[in-house]
């Protein structure tokens, strides 16, 4: 339950908050009863008094997290819908790296105590609000691009193409930081220009982009605080 604004936190808020630290600091395995209770100043008894248990803590923990990711993710608009489809990408990386762990646990490629954020299948018809948070920003912005004419290759009507495009962003987006975060483009980001940016920039182009527009779209961007 979402607290009103200004309410004091709650036990149960101050074990999530001290389970989204340890997870932050030290991974998944510091996810233990006692070193949460111990973190959040209270006692193990409270995990089970407000969660049940550690499966349910640790499920709290990747939806608190999608929340957050999807904070990250949430850009003012500008005229530029390519631009704010680009800083989007930059804001995912962003939080992906700066908050490793916690982004693993929310894709399931780690677990504690077996525990997985649950999956949304985007074939599965469900409502657009149902769409994992990183791709329902793309879905986004992504008909934002086909309805100025920045992206061709679909009709601004056609919610299915929408969808598989944004999917094509978001797919391309997970599997650099994946790798990245693996250690296979090293640590220092200097990999992003030649590989994500350049496969970006081709795949817009693909869809419908110009060059020019393109270049400017991406001085936009990279302008942006």
């Amino acid at each position: 339950m979402t607290q009103p604004p200004g309410a004091p936190p709650t036990v149960r808020d101050n074990l999530l908050t001290a389970a989204l630290a340890l997870l932050d600091d030290h991974g998944p395995d510091a996810l233990q009863t006692r070193r949460i209770a111990t973190a959040a100043g209270t006692s193990t008894m409270a995990v089970y008094t407000h969660f049940g248990g550690m499966p349910a803590l640790i499920a709290a923990v990747a939806d608190r997290g999608l929340d957050e990711f999807d904070a990250a993710l949430t850009l003012p608009d500008t005229a530029d819908p390519v631009a704010d489809l680009l800083s989007c990408g930059t804001a995912y990386r962003r939080f992906a790296i700066e908050r490793p762990h916690l982004y693993r646990l929310m894709f399931g490629s780690t677990s504690a105590h077996g525990i997985n954020a649950p999956a949304r299948d985007i074939r599965a018809g469900e409502p657009a609000r149902d769409l994992h948070p990183s791709l329902l920003h793309l879905v986004r912005l992504v008909r934002r691009a086909v309805a100025v004419g920045r992206i061709t290759a679909t009709g601004a009507d056609d919610e299915a193409a929408v969808l598989a495009i944004a999917a094509q962003f978001w797919t391309m987006m997970h599997g650099f930081v994946m790798l990245e975060l693996a250690g296979f483009y090293g640590s220092d980001g200097t990999a992003v220009p030649p590989v994500l940016g350049a496969l970006a920039a081709h795949t817009l182009i693909g869809l419908g982009d110009t060059a020019p527009a393109l270049q400017a779209s991406l001085q936009a961007s990279t302008a942006r605080p």
